[in-house]
């Protein structure tokens, strides 16, 4: 009986090595959380279609029309939800963001989609119940032909109510519904996309030395199923240093991509570069531009230092894994003579 007993304490052990309670909770977070908001969408006449999920809508120039969602509360209690507007823009990996967010629209944008879509800041939903929330899309006379695109985040408020005589705090929760709404102003099939290169540079992102290529769609419609190709070589060297690729990235109307090529380990030292950048998208659609930049001394300097830095970093992590492994040796060592001690004990007890 010893024996099986001490057999599931060493199995408790390392169970218990390996077991994140962070990680063994999180779903069950989340449902508490968000669990008591749920919506739908009402669709108007002029959706294109109705089982997407999501607005899209054919629209005329100076058209002002009401759309509306419903949402449903299955908590026992009143529920308040934030409704944020958001135009779509496209993320440093090539996704397109629909919800609250820091990047930067093109300066190409006209018709911004929070200009156009109006509604509530909030909305209180009653015990059990359900609540409209009505959005005004006002489109100006001399809107042109094109996408306007963004997001409906429904975001809803915890009250945290505390012992204290003070003020509730009012915390929200990271978890919402994200609502797409996609405007098609005209006839868009025909607009085709037009990327721009903005620039090119250099600096640092999560301690590591990046090449950023800054790009511009500045027609309003989405580039699809894009493909970055970047070779950098040294200034009138035909010698290749490296090649970046990157696929299946997308871009919405108006937007600009930031996106970072990792340097480190290319041994880029002080000098003149040359990068050549080549986009293609889904449907066939070419970009080529050659860019030159430099790289300065001290910035060689700072890519040498990263670089070290991050070495001695991952030499410092297989350092710790493997006393971690050293110690989980011994502690199965020691076990190991503890059981076999014990039933000598045993034996000679008898």
């Amino acid at each position: 009986m010893k024996k099986h007993f001490t057999c599931v304490l060493l199995v408790l052990f390392y169970l218990a090595l390996f077991f994140d309670p962070s990680k063994g909770f999180a779903k069950q977070d989340v449902e508490n959380l968000i669990g008591g908001l749920s919506y739908e969408v009402l669709y108007p006449e002029n959706q294109k279609n109705k089982n997407l999920g999501y607005f899209d809508l054919q629209m005329k120039p100076g058209q002002e029309q009401k759309v509306s969602l419903k949402l449903y509360n299955s908590l026992p209690k009143e529920l308040t939800v934030e409704v944020r507007l958001n135009t779509a823009k496209t993320n440093s990996i090539g996704k397109v963001e629909y919800g609250p967010n820091d990047l930067k629209e093109d300066s190409s944008l006209t018709n911004d989609f929070i200009n156009i879509v109006k509604g509530p800041k909030k909305v209180a939903i009653p015990s059990k119940g359900s609540t409209q929330v009505d959005l005004m899309i006002s489109l100006p006379k001399e809107t042109s032909v094109g996408l306007i695109a963004g997001g409906i985040q429904l975001h809803p408020v915890v009250d945290n109510k505390t012992p204290s005589k003070t003020k509730k705090d009012v915390v929200l929760n990271e978890f919402a519904y994200l609502v797409g709404m996609l405007l098609r102003v005209g006839n868009t099939d025909s607009i085709k996309p037009e990327l721009k290169l903005n620039k090119t540079y250099i600096a640092f992102k999560e301690s590591k030395s990046h090449l950023f290529v800054n790009i511009s769609n500045i027609r309003p419609v989405y580039v699809e199923g894009m493909t970055v190709d970047i070779q950098v070589k040294k200034a009138n060297k035909q010698k290749m240093l490296f090649e970046y690729q990157k696929k299946a990235m997308r871009m919405a109307p108006n937007s600009i991509i930031d996106l970072p090529v990792d340097l480190a380990d290319k041994g880029m030292t002080a000098g003149d570069y040359s990068a050549r950048i080549n986009v293609i998208s889904k449907d066939g659609d070419k970009w080529s531009w050659t860019e030159d930049f430099k790289v300065n001394v001290l910035e060689a300097s700072e890519f040498n230092k990263k670089t070290i830095e991050n070495k001695m970093d991952n030499k410092l992590i297989l350092l710790v894994f493997i006393l971690f492994l050293c110690m989980s040796g011994l502690v199965l060592i020691f076990s190991l003579i503890v059981m076999k001690h014990n039933r000598k004990n045993v034996k000679m007890s008898k």
